[in-house]
This record gives C-alpha cells, structure tokens and sequence, in this order.
C-alpha cells in the first residue's frame, strides 16, 4: 500500500479508515440494538464506494485504459459492485443486520485489497480490446453478486440457529425472514452465474483472439490457478442452482454452499496472486508517476 503514488495513497487510506469506522459502528449498532446507526453506516458506505471509484478513474487516467491490469484494480471494483448491491438492499430492507453486514463486508474487501495494494502498471495491447473490458466487468460483477450472496447464506444460518434455540428477540425487528434471506441467496447466486458464464465467454474471446501477442497457448490458461479456479466456481454454481431446482436442496444445504463457492471466489481473486504467482494477468510495465501523484 505504501508504494501507491500519493493521490491514490490517500484515497486507498481514506477508505481503509472509513470501512474501520464502520465496522466499530457496526458492531456497536448490534450491540445496542440501535437502529439509528443504520442511515450512517450507508453514508460511510457511499463515501467508501466514492472513493474506490475516485481511485479507479485515476488508475485510469494514469495508464489511458481501463483499470484492470490487476488483482488490485479488480478487488476495488469488486468492493464498487457489493457496495452498490448492498445500499439497494437496505434502501428497501432496513434491518440492523443488513446494515452491519454490509459494513462488515466492505470493511473484509478492504483489508482484501490492501494485501494486493500495488502500484498502476501499463496493460498490454490486448487488454484495451471490447473483449478485455467485458471479461473484467463481468467476473468483477460476478464476484459482487457472489460475496453478496455468501453474506445472506450467513445471516440465514445465523438467523436459523437462533430460531432452533428460540431465540427470537435477536431477530425479530433486526433480520430479515429466512425465507427473504432464502431468496436474496438464491438471487445472488443466479445473478453471479449469468455473469460468470458471460465472463468465461469473453474471456475465451481474448484468449482467442489475442494468444499470439499475449504469448499463451491453451495449456497456459487451461493450467492457470485462477482460471481453474473460476471454472470450478461455475460447475459448483450450476449444480447448486440445478440441484435446488431438482431435488429442492434445503435452505441450509445451498447456504453452506454458497459459502464455498464464496471462499473459491476470493481466492481466485486474491489468493491465486498471493500464493499461487497466477499468470492471468494483462500487465506489460509498472507505469511512471503521472501528474495525478505528483506534487502531493
């Protein structure tokens, strides 16, 4: 983190306080069971969000393309995505438990992102291609709807475990029902599908239209980490959602699910890089300071 260039020091510093605000407000909303709390956790929210995408149009402006030449870039759009997904949810469900996982779950992408925290570095040609663009945005989406839904499948074994030890004055004002929780599960997972799938298309589409310049042959991708990794999310995606449809798998079994195929996502994303040295990347050079970091 610290080698970011100043500009981008301060805004990606911003957000870390920001999302550590949040999270102790929080925790003290559940405490106290107030749910007053809840209108400030979404400003917080939105001004994370604003930064992120503050920093994201500098990354842009310093390397003249769109900003996705890394895990960094890609963990920061992520937090865009879940952050947008979950200020339309609360607007319509304002529960205390909403607004804490939310503030919780931007406050887990944060410290995500200050792992792969790296310098802008310059795309190569193929990564300014139609093709590019859209691969970035729809796992960058996909990954969203996916922790979204890892973090309903969460609040629905929370809130199932209460209910079995009647503990009901823990969720009755402050949770949504199962069944509500059920169905934003469900929602997430569709919805990380559709855009998974699109993603694995473009990214094919890149692929074959760019392995000569990139200097990747099939086995290259197809032994990837990350592309593995992806391509095990989907297949467990499209049996979850099969297998729910079929054999009307129970709330609890496609939550724990869920779960899994949350924590694949994350490691693709983040953990591949870390220690896997996954090789799905389009960078070509570290870019030199632009004048979006000078003089601060």
């Amino acid at each position: 983190m610290l080698e970011l260039v100043p500009l981008e020091r301060y805004l990606f510093l911003s957000i870390v306080l920001l999302s550590a605000v949040s999270s102790v407000l929080a925790f003290v909303q559940i405490a106290k069971e107030d749910a007053r709390f809840g209108p400030l956790l979404s400003v917080l929210a939105s001004l994370q969000i604003a930064a992120g995408t503050a920093l994201l149009i500098c990354r842009a402006v310093d390397i003249r393309a769109f900003p996705m030449t890394g895990v960094f870039e890609s963990m920061l759009i992520l937090m865009v995505f879940i952050g947008m997904a979950f200020l339309f949810l609360s607007a319509f469900i304002r529960r205390i438990w909403v607004f804490s996982a939310m503030a919780w779950v931007l406050s887990a992408l944060t410290l995500l992102s200050a792992f792969v925290a790296e310098p802008a570095t310059v795309p190569q040609e193929a990564a300014r291609t139609p093709w590019a663009v859209a691969h970035a945005m729809s796992m960058s989406l996909s990954g969203a709807m996916i922790v979204f839904a890892g973090a309903m499948s969460i609040l629905f074994l929370w809130s199932r475990r209460c209910l079995k030890k009647n503990q009901l004055a823990k969720l009755f004002g402050k949770m949504p029902t199962l069944e509500k929780l059920q169905a934003l599960n469900l929602l997430g997972l569709r919805l990380g599908f559709v855009a998974m799938t699109f993603g694995l298309i473009s990214g094919i589409g890149l692929a074959a239209a760019s392995f000569r310049q990139l200097g990747l042959t099939p086995a290259d991708w197809l032994a990837d980490s990350k592309i593995i990794l992806v391509a095990v999310s989907w297949m467990l995606l499209l049996c979850i959602l099969l297998l729910r449809r079929w054999l009307a798998f129970s709330g609890r079994i496609v939550a724990r699910a869920t779960l899994v195929v949350c924590f694949l996502i994350l490691f693709a994303f983040v953990g591949s890089e870390i220690f896997c040295k996954s090789g799905h990347g389009l960078i070509n050079r570290p870019v030199e300071q632009s004048s979006s970091g000078q003089g601060l």
